[in-house]
């Protein structure tokens, strides 16, 4: 009787232990991911002479640069198309001039600075059909980047969709994101991109950036924007640059806009104010502090203009417009804030606001009243795909997106016409 019970006992746990581990082998789920794959390259690949070739198609928009009657269009990480604006009716490409791993330039006195993945360049275009270049200094932005341990750059990530069959057990299971090596794995539900005055002598003749900008001239000096770094560095009466001064600033910063004798440092969690009394050595006075998302920022009469945006690099969900007081740099103060479509770069002329909304197109507000900012749009274009604007002067403001170059004529902004444009050519 005894071992019958036993027999019983031992059956049973036997057909538990058997159902526990059917139901553990059927325990999977099916999840579509984007698989970022990372792309290497080589110092030997993006080192190679730098000269200005035959134009070539638009393809793929980066920034953009004015300089005297040139407009300077980046290719990301490819080079950047120069174009004679002299005719803003009709612009001309002269050429491009290949650049590996270029993303943003900078121009006084005829010498363009620019990266070169971990390089930084110096181009003399002083006869923009017979460029040279001056020096090229290595590694210079080397922290800018991951160097694999094979001196291989981290340059970008390629997406491509997958589907993966995850056990229940598996570590990864049930997560927004994974890694499986040198791969990064998102959810596909959780989607968002993964990037990733001359001094002495004559006046200066310095280009004009979008407010994307990361290098930015001012004071006779060059200063570019890492991802927690501001390298500052004096620009010699012969455009070289003395040795890179570093000034540690807090993780996520992205752009850069001077005024006075102050930068403001667009990050993803708020604004710096920087103090470059000493140009080397510039001091952190201020941060105003704001909802994580990406930041680009201009300042027109003690007046910082803010935009916020969601589905970006900096995992923000949140798209607005903020307005903030900084006649007082040590306590800037928030005035207004206004819901915006999907807000990214913005450039003032005179009394008018002109703000990049993405693939809703460009937007025009009055700023003579900031209470009443939202209910002043005055002019909308929601044809073209806005990410960045530069306004020349009163009469011409320029524009980069997705589809390609813009220009307008604004001498009347409610009334604004497209004078040309330089479409991408897929």
């Amino acid at each position: 009787m005894f071992a019958m019970r036993n027999l019983r006992i031992f059956i049973f746990l036997a057909f538990v232990i058997s159902m526990t581990s059917c139901l553990k082998d059927k325990c999977t789920s099916y999840s579509t991911y984007d698989a970022y794959i990372p792309v290497y390259v080589t110092p030997e690949e993006y080192r190679v002479p730098v000269k200005l070739e035959e134009p070539r198609l638009l393809k793929e928009t980066g920034k953009i640069y004015y300089y005297k009657n040139y407009l300077f269009i980046n290719e990301v990480r490819k080079g950047v198309h120069v174009i004679d604006n002299s005719v803003p009716s009709a612009p001309s490409p002269l050429g491009f001039i290949p650049i590996f791993g270029n993303v943003d330039i900078s121009i006084m006195n005829n010498k363009l600075y620019a990266d070169a993945y971990t390089d930084l360049l110096i181009i003399d275009i002083s006869n923009i059909n017979d460029i040279n270049l001056v020096s090229r200094a290595e590694d210079v932005l080397k922290g800018h980047y991951f160097v694999h341990q094979d001196n291989r750059i981290l340059s970008h990530y390629e997406i491509t969709t997958q589907t993966e069959t995850l056990d229940c057990s598996s570590q990864y299971y049930g997560n927004e994101w994974y890694t499986k090596g040198d791969l990064v794995f998102f959810d596909s539900k959780f989607r968002n991109q993964f990037n990733a005055a001359g001094a002495g002598g004559a006046p200066s003749i310095i280009g004009q950036a979008g407010s994307m900008a990361r290098f930015i001239i001012t004071s006779g000096h060059l200063y570019i924007l890492g991802g927690s770094e501001l390298y500052a560095m004096q620009i010699g009466s012969n455009g070289n640059l003395s040795n890179a001064i570093k000034t540690e600033l807090p993780w996520g910063v992205e752009t850069l806009f001077p005024y006075g004798k102050n930068l403001f440092v667009g990050a993803s969690d708020g604004m710096h104010i920087l103090d470059i009394t000493d140009p080397l050595r510039p001091v952190v006075k201020s941060t105003f502090t704001h909802a994580r998302a990406c930041d680009p920022v201009v300042v027109d009469d003690d007046i910082a203009y803010v935009t916020l945006r969601n589905g970006t690099e900096c995992d923000g969900f949140i798209n607005q417009l903020e307005i903030i007081d900084v006649q007082n740099i040590m306590q800037p103060k928030l005035l207004y804030k206004y819901d915006m479509q999907h807000p990214h770069g913005l450039a003032i002329a005179d009394d008018y606001l002109y703000l990049c909304e993405g693939k809703y197109g460009l937007k025009v507000f009055n700023k003579s009243a900031l209470d009443k900012l939202s209910s002043n749009l005055v002019f909308h274009d929601a044809n073209i795909h806005a990410w960045d604007a530069i306004a020349l002067n009163s009469n011409v403001l320029l524009v980069i997106g997705e589809g390609g170059f813009f220009q307008y004529d604004i001498s009347d902004p409610k009334t604004m016409k497209l004078i040309s444009s330089i479409l991408v050519q897929k």
